[in-house]
């Protein structure tokens, strides 16, 4: 269905003439946009709800076998109620269509570099913080269920599976139950450590989440390890992001953060595995995967990271 008849579905514009920009999709080397057709939609009438212009989402088929709709439009909604994302006109699950207020102009997509300053991190830190706020998300998982879930769907669908991703699980494995026996409160998390899930507003620097394809009920350290290892990918820098963050230092709960990073990349190789093999003809998908594992390996591989699953 064309964007015109998404928004008629939803009964946003039905009759009005249209303005549609599509906003560029890429999976490799950052997964910008590869759930979904995004869409910067102008209208000669006004909606009563949008007015004359909203950002339209439009989930890809692909992506409704890994990312929970309910909750991730129910986290949408609810960010943009908080302040902390952009208001949500509509969303319809069953259509996968999210209608947002169009920031274009007004914000644009932040990028790794923009963080580099403590204070610019610290504002993120802060926007983190604050999706914990948010009322109880339906989905409850860890980034080991996720990776569980996303390798059932690369063999149900017969994609290619790295040769030593069992070696990779098994490296995981202790990390995973040492971190369940250590146990944890569950926060209200995004879930995504990706910079372009920030919108950023170069006036004043005020910063708002989007895209919670990822949202769930976690370990808010969860939430920490993989923004971690998107902004500070060295221990002594990620040091203070982390103090920022929790407000105090604790090495057990850091090398936490740091697992969780590793894992995140394991999670995101397979589910990029699964896309290039439900969606052939485009090698995207395929290098994001092989990076993502490349990401996972080095960790790892680490010589220290076996004295992070003990300090866990």
């Amino acid at each position: 269905m064309t964007v015109r008849e998404q928004l008629a579905g939803v009964g946003m514009w039905a009759g009005a003439e249209l303005s549609v920009d599509e906003s560029v999709t890429m999976a490799s080397p950052s997964w910008w946009g590869a759930d979904s057709a995004r869409y910067s939609v102008r209208a000669t009438g006004r909606d009563p709800v949008a007015g004359a212009a909203a950002f339209v989402k439009v989930m890809a088929p692909h992506a409704r076998a890994y990312v929970d709709l309910d909750t991730a439009f129910g986290a949408a909604r609810a960010a943009g109620e908080a302040g902390i994302g952009p208001t949500v006109h509509a969303a319809d699950v069953e259509r996968g269509v999210l209608v947002m207020a169009d920031l274009t102009g007004e914000f644009g997509t932040a990028t790794v570099g923009e963080f580099d300053e403590a204070s610019a991190a610290g504002r993120l830190v802060a926007l983190r913080r604050a999706v914990h706020r948010l009322p109880a998300l339906t989905r409850i998982a860890t980034v080991f269920d996720d990776i569980r879930a996303a390798h059932r769907l690369v063999t149900d669908a017969g994609g290619r599976l790295p040769a030593d991703l069992g070696w990779m699980l098994r490296r995981l494995e202790p990390a995973e139950r040492r971190i369940t026996s250590a146990g944890y409160d569950l926060a209200a998390c995004h879930g995504d450590g990706n910079v372009s899930n920030v919108l950023l507003r170069p006036s004043d620097g005020a910063v708002l989440l989007v895209d919670w394809d990822c949202a769930a009920m976690m370990d808010p350290l969860q939430d920490l390890g993989v923004l971690l290892h998107e902004l500070r990918p060295f221990d002594v820098s990620a040091r203070e992001v982390f103090e920022l963050y929790w407000g105090s230092w604790d090495s057990s709960l850091f090398d936490r953060c740091r697992v969780y990073g590793i894992a995140d990349c394991v999670r995101w190789g397979l589910i990029g595995r699964y896309a290039g093999a439900v969606e052939p003809g485009t090698h995207e998908y395929t290098k994001f995967a092989d990076w993502q594992f490349l990401r996972a390996r080095a960790g790892l591989r680490d010589p220290y990271f076996d004295d992070r699953v003990r300090n866990l």
